[in-house]
């Protein structure tokens, strides 16, 4: 079963800490998806992004409007199997 976002939250250095509905959370740097180029290449500063992140469909998402048709979205699955799981580093 696909993992779902239940929350997210930015931080200032473009991190991002996300729960999912089976209760894991995770640290996600969005540094390396940035500099790949694209879309998230002109992503603004931190706190203009922040602004529009939000949980769209099950997954982090970034939109001016909140609509899920045009919004920015990541797989959720790469979220939950790659970000650094900050219940186990505890």
């Amino acid at each position: 079963m696909l993992p779902r976002v239940v929350q997210v939250y930015g931080t200032k250095n473009h991190d991002l800490i996300i729960q999912f509905d089976d209760g894991k959370i995770v640290r996600w740097n969005t540094t390396a998806l940035r500099q790949q180029g694209g879309v998230f290449e002109r992503r603004p500063d931190p706190a203009v992004c922040n602004q529009q992140l939000t949980v769209i469909n099950g997954t982090v998402a970034w939109s001016a409007d909140f609509n899920p048709g045009t919004c920015l979205d990541l797989d959720p699955w790469v979220l939950y199997s790659t970000g650094e799981d900050l219940i186990k580093s505890l």
